[in-house]
């Protein structure tokens, strides 16, 4: 049925339409976007990325926020990497040396029968007949030393240390210093003076080895005295030596000498007049 122009859903029931309401429109020019947040922070880290001073730095340093460090704080990573230089070198040097004294590298003794008579050792071995073969050992076993300790000198930190420690230090500790080291070496080279019956630097042993195997016997330190003498005084000298060098002795003894000259040359002083 026809009412007022107008059809009735089939269910009967009538949906209104939504209302329809136009924006409100603000007053005045329209407000920028803003960005999220996010954006923003990010845009602004960049910015400060970019504003942020780029100090002058060697190759391979990455110089965004670096800082160079102090006098202070290069002084103690020095120490440190002159410690560790010192260290671990030498307890390498000494482990090794242990095994060497232990015979653990058996084969390492084996040259030492190249440069001898065979009929100084047993066939197919390093063991000795008599006491020439023995005191080959001993020679060889401190040019082994040797080698090992120059290994460790040049390996480790050794010489930097001495320049930092002991070479840069006014006069006389520098000097005293050198001193104090140079006894505690010379302790350890000549342990009878101190009682020991063993080498903890096998210096003196070998040289008078090597003396009475190029002699033929060890009655030439009875024989002849001044060998005996002048061996040791060798000994001391090569072991002082660096030391010397070290704590500027002569430098030391030239200056004191040329003080007392001076004192002994220079004429009184005038006496104030009244």
């Amino acid at each position: 049925m026809d009412r007022d122009g107008t059809h009735e859903a089939h269910d009967g029931r009538h949906t209104p339409a939504p209302p329809t309401t136009a924006p409100a429109v603000p007053d005045g020019p329209p407000m920028p976007r803003q960005p999220p947040q996010s954006a923003r922070s990010a845009s602004a880290s960049v910015a400060d990325w970019l504003a942020t001073p780029r100090p002058k730095a060697a190759p391979g340093i990455w110089r965004f926020g670096h800082r160079p460090r102090g006098p202070e704080q290069d002084d103690r990573e020095l120490k440190r990497r002159l410690i560790r230089g010192l260290v671990i070198p030498t307890l390498l040097g000494l482990v090794l040396w242990s095994m060497l004294q232990n015979g653990s590298l058996p084969y390492l003794w084996m040259p030492v029968k190249v440069f001898t008579p065979a009929e100084w050792w047993h066939e197919g071995t390093i063991s000795s007949v008599g006491w020439q073969g023995e005191n080959a050992l001993i020679v060889y076993g401190g040019v082994v030393f040797g080698l090992v300790v120059h290994a460790v000198v040049r390996l480790s930190t050794w010489r930097e240390a001495a320049q930092y420690f002991v070479m840069r230090r006014p006069q006389p500790s520098r000097a005293l210093i050198a001193a104090v080291a140079a006894l505690l070496v010379l302790a350890l080279v000549w342990p009878s003076a101190f009682g020991a019956g063993w080498d903890p630097v096998p210096v003196v042993t070998p040289v008078l080895s090597l003396i009475a195997l190029t002699a033929g016997s060890y009655s030439v330190f009875a024989s002849t005295p001044v060998v005996t003498y002048a061996a040791y005084t060798l000994i001391t000298l090569a072991v002082l030596w660096p030391f010397a060098r070290m704590g500027g002795w002569w430098a030391l003894l030239r200056g004191l000498g040329r003080t007392g000259q001076d004192r002994q040359g220079r004429p009184a002083p005038p006496r104030p007049s009244t």
